[in-house]
Parts: structure tokens; C-alpha cells; sequence
């Protein structure tokens, strides 16, 4: 997907610190972690936010508040004109334990 150099940007909009966690770590040179979700609970900070990585990557990590009804309607015109391209597979519920393994493993894009 990325040829191994990894995602431009990583938009969180989960509320789960795991998905925070992993974000740096999916980022190319340069790359944007823009976070959107706000988890509950307990303070955790990114698990790989370390400043070596920040700086050697040149990373940005920025927040974002939750859009408008008019924003929304603008993202979703993005997607109907193909600028934005979803990746997604569909399995039958018996196959959810490979796909985890899949996620786990980093085989899955998307």
C-alpha cells in the first residue's frame, strides 16, 4: 500500500489508547498523527512518542477538534469524488481470529 514507507497521515478518531499508541509507528518520513479522539478515563500517553523518533522522522502530531455538520457533509463529498479511497476486505465472522492475527502481524491494508 505504502511501498513500506509507510502513511502520510494517521487520522485517530477512536477513543482507544492502543490506536494512539501505534499511530507514530505507522507514519513515513514527515508524516502527520492528527488526533481527533479523545480517550476516557486514565491519562496514557503514545506509547512510541518517544523525541528521538519525532525528531529522526520528522513527525507532526496535532489535534484536531470534531468537525461541523458542514464539514462533515465535505468529507464525505471528498470520498464520493475518489479523493479519499478506502481500503477494507470483508470476511465472514469465522475468520475474525486470522484477522486479528492479520492486524497483529501488520499484514492487513488499509
Amino acid at each position: 500500500l505504502t511501498n513500506g514507507l509507510g502513511a502520510h497521515a494517521v487520522v485517530v478518531c477512536t477513543a482507544n489508547n492502543a490506536a494512539y499508541g501505534s499511530s507514530l509507528d505507522l507514519l513515513r518520513f514527515g508524516g502527520r498523527v492528527v488526533c481527533v479522539g479523545i480517550p476516557e478515563g486514565d491519562v496514557v500517553p503514545m506509547k512510541s512518542a518517544s523525541p528521538g523518533m519525532i525528531v529522526g522522522k520528522a513527525l507532526q502530531v496535532v489535534g484536531s477538534a470534531v468537525g461541523n455538520r458542514k464539514e462533515a457533509i465535505e468529507t464525505m463529498e471528498f470520498a464520493a469524488r475518489g479523493i479519499v479511497k478506502t481500503h477494507y476486505t470483508v470476511e465472514k465472522m469465522d475468520k475474525l481470529t486470522s484477522v486479528f492475527e492479520q492486524m497483529d502481524k501488520g499484514e492487513l491494508k488499509g
